[in-house]
């Protein structure tokens, strides 16, 4: 099977990939770090039956211009974000993607986010890199005894102890996770590690699904207004567009915390905002925004009680080995017969 390589792969996956198919080229974002160009694309796509990709775009004209192609894997978890899945479809080649790639990554993030905003570790860091305004100050303690017998930075009212210090411990807090899928069950679990009482808002999943935890089902009203932190991981559909409005957001408690590693659409900014400005909610960490890169001058930027990343939480160099090893096993699975774990157009096996 003639196949042509553009994501990015794991070569300890090389023996596996042989299994499929020995007749094998790289080109591309894989190893170049740039994305192949439509035209570029519609030639290379000639006499290729089987296209392993990442982020380059195919386009209907790949599409149409690829003369043998049966089988498109795109190594992300939304194939529809690089791949036209109706043009695939109407040529009845089936898509495959690579669920759940990054959800340990994610997990991983969210919590960090978390963490970062209620003990201020982001904030201070900053503070002592890129300011005097901790280290270029002279506390009343500190001389005498208590500086020579302790270790303390002071314990003055308008020092980092008593600014920055206090904030809540997670265990055996309530931990209100929105969306129970392959991220929202990575999250949760984490959560729970640290000794947390969860709350799951997903009406797509029974509470069977969460007992392992020992999670309780709710609806969205009751987590947003009982959890102490709140992780957003949930798909972009319909149902969940501009979901966490300014209406879920008024119900969280003073001393809450909120977290978004999943998409914008889902959250309203503006009230977000708002509601950390004027401290009707504790804080918040974002990874995702309306606008990316996000503007300079956003006024998110000037908020001290929020925690930015730019679109990190997906990124782990772990990434590319599981993607790797997730699309060949469907794959093969494919060529098998069998129905693969993740194809987003199951219409075209029948």
């Amino acid at each position: 099977m003639k196949t042509l390589i553009t994501a990015r792969f794991d070569r300890q996956y090389t023996k596996l990939l042989e299994t499929v198919t020995t007749d094998y080229a790289f080109a591309g974002y894989g190893v170049t770090g740039e994305k192949m160009p439509v035209p570029e694309m519609k030639v290379k796509i000639k006499g290729i039956e089987l296209l392993i990709t990442e982020f380059e775009d195919i386009t209907d004209e790949v599409i149409e211009a690829a003369d043998r192609l049966k089988i498109i894997v795109c190594c992300r978890n939304e194939a529809f974000a690089s791949v036209d899945i109706g043009a695939a479809t109407a040529k009845k080649i089936p898509v495959l993607r690579a669920g759940g790639r990054n959800a340990i990554a994610v997990a991983e993030h969210t919590i960090a986010l978390f963490m970062c905003v209620s003990k201020n570790i982001s904030l201070t860091d900053h503070l002592l890199k890129y300011t005097d305004e901790l280290t270029g100050v002279s506390y009343k303690d500190g001389s005498g005894r208590r500086a020579e017998t302790m270790s303390e930075w002071s314990m003055d009212p308008d020092a980092p102890f008593a600014l920055y210090g206090g904030g809540p411990e997670m265990y055996q807090k309530t931990f209100g996770q929105v969306g129970f899928g392959m991220i929202g069950r990575e999250v949760a679990g984490r959560a729970r590690a640290l000794g947390m009482e969860l709350l799951i808002y997903d009406p797509y999943v029974s509470q069977r699904d969460m007992d392992y935890l020992g999670a309780k089902k709710a609806d969205l009203d009751t987590v947003m207004k009982d959890s102490d932190f709140i992780s957003v991981n949930c798909n972009v559909v319909p149902e969940t567009e501009g979901m966490i409005s300014r209406e879920k957001i008024a119900l969280m408690k003073p001393t809450a915390y909120f977290v978004n590693t999943a998409r914008a659409k889902v959250l309203d900014y503006d009230a977000l905002y708002d509601a950390l400005k004027e401290n009707r909610i504790a804080g918040a960490g974002l990874d995702v925004y309306p606008v990316e890169p996000i503007p300079s001058g956003d006024k998110f930027l000037g908020l001290k009680n929020v925690v930015l990343t730019p679109h990190l939480a997906g990124s782990a160099r772990d990434i590319v080995g599981h993607q790797t090893e997730i699309t060949l096993h469907d794959v093969k699975k494919l060529l098998a017969g069998e129905p693969p774990r993740f194809i987003c157009n199951p219409e075209v096996l029948s």
